[in-house]
């Protein structure tokens, strides 16, 4: 079961690689197809680094990548980003990148979970070994908790009647498969059931996975791992994780975060990020022609600056 096609593969690498003989890295990646794109833009001394949470999509970057001396594979989450580059000795580095969401790969494969149009163990977890199952989620969640973070990171109006149909289930049956949560959800009747299947799904993938306070722990690591000059690169695809980016990111071109009464800046702090180019990008048409998971996909790229 292949990996999905890298979006805007050419916009990655013509914003990020400033410096080909620089260290760079992929910070989710995935089959390894942005990673092998860099490395194809690098010069003899410049250098990748792939990681991913996955510990599949790690065996699938590597066989990837292993032949090129200059890519290192290694496992692990945003979180742990600033640890494994300083464990490694690693000097800052010139470009950096994410890819967020869930790879075509997991939703592809039944025994992940993260799919309502397979039948499949309730898992949802991107690093299998590691952490609370939906399963386990969905068990262990009032109504009320359930309600909140399907309306919270599903965006969904009716998350209230569908928490109480799934609790109900719950109480008959524990829900250990999709396609038990699928039914639980699919006797609330919404209007079109598949976009309330994918706005439910979603939120308790991005429960399970922390996924938004990945992204900011990753997006903080970043401050520091990059060298002046250097270069972030940010795919989102849905407007939780791409909201999160800009205002991060609006704090850190901004500098001063003193309250707008006071006449001068009292808190010291300097802009240390600007964008590049247009505020973002979006896959051209033709791209979005090949390949769908294109369309709702936004590339944000900022440089940083140096601080006095």
């Amino acid at each position: 079961m292949g990996y999905h096609v890298p979006v805007m593969v050419q916009e990655v690498v013509a914003g990020l690689v400033a410096d080909p003989d620089g260290t760079y890295m992929d910070a989710t990646a995935g089959g390894g197809g942005h990673s092998l794109a860099l490395l194809q833009a690098l010069g003899e001394q410049g250098r990748l680094i792939a990681v991913d949470r996955d510990w599949e999509a790690v065996e699938a970057a590597r066989k990837k990548l292993a032949v090129d001396v200059r890519a290192a594979v290694w496992q692990g989450c945003f979180a742990d980003l600033g640890e494994l580059v300083d464990r490694a000795g690693i000097e800052p580095l010139s470009g950096v990148l994410f890819d967020l969401g869930v790879s075509s790969h997991q939703i592809d494969a039944p025994g992940r979970g993260f799919s309502y149009q397979e039948d499949g163990p309730l898992d949802m977890r991107m690093d299998p070994a590691a952490g609370q199952t939906a399963a386990e989620l969905v068990a262990a969640a009032s109504e009320r908790e359930l309600a909140e973070l399907i309306k919270l990171y599903g965006e969904e109006r009716q998350a209230r009647r569908i928490a109480r149909s799934i609790c109900h289930h719950r109480n008959l049956e524990p829900l250990k498969t999709t396609q038990a949560l699928r039914q639980a959800v699919a006797e609330t009747r919404p209007q079109i059931l598949h976009k309330t299947l994918a706005r439910v799904f979603q939120a308790l993938r991005i429960a399970v996975n922390d996924e938004l306070g990945q992204v900011l722990a990753g997006l903080v690591a970043v401050e520091t791992m990059l060298k002046p000059g250097g270069r972030l690169a940010i795919i989102a695809y849905h407007s939780l994780e791409d909201r999160l980016v800009k205002q991060h990111l609006a704090g850190l071109e901004r500098g001063c975060i003193c309250p707008p009464r006071l006449p001068v800046c009292v808190c010291g702090r300097q802009p240390s990020f600007v964008k590049v180019g247009r505020k973002f990008r979006r896959a051209s048409g033709k791209e979005v022609q090949k390949n769908s998971r294109a369309r709702s996909a936004v590339l944000r790229i900022y440089e940083k600056i140096e601080v006095d």
